[in-house]
């Protein structure tokens, strides 16, 4: 039934009836709070008046009567009480003989010492004191009464007001409460709308709450950014799809031409191995293309094997420069080195084959002829946060490739998938521009860091930061 009631009631009536729930329980206990406090200090302010009368009655009593008659009388002139229905007084002696009574005195049928009496006329509250004579001795005893019904009128009176003043006050309240719920939870229908407007082909909607930096703000500010993200990640995954689509569309058009035009007439056999041969680079370009693009979306979704080990990297940057320096030959490209000697990092050495071998192929594919690519390899301090020194705990290769450099508004996009320079888009590189983002996620994957840097005129570096082992 809970549930059922939690489903079907608005979220603000269920905040509102709740508020209302807390409010009544508070205000009923503040009210029975109020009422026993307020009659104890009326029956504290009685206590406080007859226990004054008591004592001026006494002072005011005819000490040579007693030697004369042996009772004691009230000096009627000089009581503190005028005579009414409501009040009473009394004298009486140590064996409890009566001696002298003042006003209404019959109503009151029990006489104690001190407290609250009953009887047919009602509650009376009571207080005796006694009298002592010139040796010391009690002699008798004046006793004060005065009737409680003004003070459970006085109570009955307060009692009706609170039932009548606070379901008043809980219904301008709860009409209050749901006001402000509706008010703070506007927000929350904003992000509801937003969401019931949104579809795949229109990210662009935002809700731009401009009010309180509260729960419900951060909520409105939050989901905006979801949006931003979400939308951001749709049009990287379209570009990625559309470059795809295109980086494929290119040798698979090329083999339907080649095929075509190979079953277009008969040939010999060297033309027919010629054409094979022709077909044979476009399907490695196919292959290198459908690997890199199946390596992208494992790493999107976690699932690239990583075996880490310990890695010599001084050995494999010096056996990769070594396999590529006929490569560096070709374009009379001198290869300069500075690598030092036991570098070590922890991660998987097929993949960090795969990072350097794309950055050195990239580097020499896009250094001009008679041009130099420099490698350094060092390790580096940085500033450990725990004990604020500084330490060799990172592995720093830098590779500079010279030649005209990059404009700086490439800069920022040289990783991201199938970026290239206009300039560089020719089919003498061959490129599909997934090299330098395949390298990014290997670096992303060990912990490090690869940022490119360019002048005009200057070449390209790109500096590597992977951790140091040991």
């Amino acid at each position: 039934m809970i549930d059922f009631l939690q489903r079907r009631i608005p979220i603000r009536l269920r905040l509102t009836l709740w508020y209302l729930l807390l409010m009544a329980i508070t205000f009923t206990a503040f009210s029975v709070y109020l009422i026993l406090r307020y009659e104890n200090s009326l029956q504290n302010s009685i206590d406080s008046s007859l226990r004054i009368t008591v004592l001026k009655s006494i002072a005011a009593l005819d000490q040579e009567d007693f030697v004369d008659t042996g009772k004691m009388t009230f000096d009627h002139t000089g009581t503190t009480q005028p005579a009414s229905n409501d009040f009473a007084m009394r004298i009486v002696s140590t064996q409890g003989e009566v001696w002298d009574t003042y006003s209404a005195f019959e109503r009151v049928s029990g006489w104690g010492k001190v407290g609250t009496e009953y009887s047919s006329q009602g509650e009376w509250r009571v207080h005796s004191q006694p009298i002592v004579n010139s040796q010391g001795e009690t002699i008798g005893w004046v006793q004060a009464a005065q009737s409680l019904q003004p003070v459970s009128e006085s109570v009955e009176d307060l009692r009706e007001q609170l039932l009548f003043g606070v379901p008043l006050v809980l219904l301008l309240a709860g009409l209050g409460g749901y006001f402000l719920a509706n008010r703070a939870l506007g927000p929350v229908d904003q992000v509801t709308h937003t969401a019931q407007s949104i579809d795949v082909q229109d990210l662009s909607r935002r809700i731009h709450y401009q009010g309180a930096t509260d729960e419900v703000g951060r909520l409105a500010k939050t989901f905006d950014q979801m949006l931003a993200r979400l939308q951001d990640s749709f049009e990287r995954e379209r570009r990625f799809t559309s470059d795809a689509a295109h980086e494929l569309r290119t040798p698979l058009t090329v083999l339907k031409g080649q095929i075509e035009v190979t079953l277009s007439r008969a040939r010999n056999s060297t033309e027919y191995e010629k054409k094979l041969r022709e077909l044979s680079v476009q399907v490695d370009r196919l292959i290198r293309l459908s690997n890199a693009l199946l390596f992208l979306a494992r790493s999107s979704q976690r699932q690239i094997s990583f075996t880490p080990a310990s890695v010599n990297l001084t050995d494999l940057l010096e056996a990769l420069i070594e396999q590529l320096g006929s490569l560096a030959d070709e374009k009379n490209l001198k290869l300069s080195t500075n690598i030092a000697d036991d570098l070590f990092t922890r991660g998987d050495s097929d993949h960090l084959i795969r990072l350097f071998m794309n950055l050195l192929e990239n580097a020499l594919k896009y250094t001009p002829a008679n041009g130099e690519v420099t490698v350094t390899a060092e390790k580096a301090r940085v500033v450990d946060q725990r004990n604020g020194r500084n330490e060799a705990r990172e592995v720093r290769v830098t590779i500079h490739n010279s030649g005209p450099g990059i404009a700086p508004e490439h800069i920022s996009h040289l990783f991201e998938r199938f970026y290239r320079v206009d300039a560089d888009r020719s089919s003498q590189t061959g490129g599909s521009g997934l090299g330098l983002a395949i390298s990014y996620e290997i670096v992303r994957m060990h912990g490090g860091e690869i940022t490119a840097q360019s002048e005009a005129g200057e070449g390209v570096t790109l500096l590597l930061h992977l951790p140091l082992e040991g």
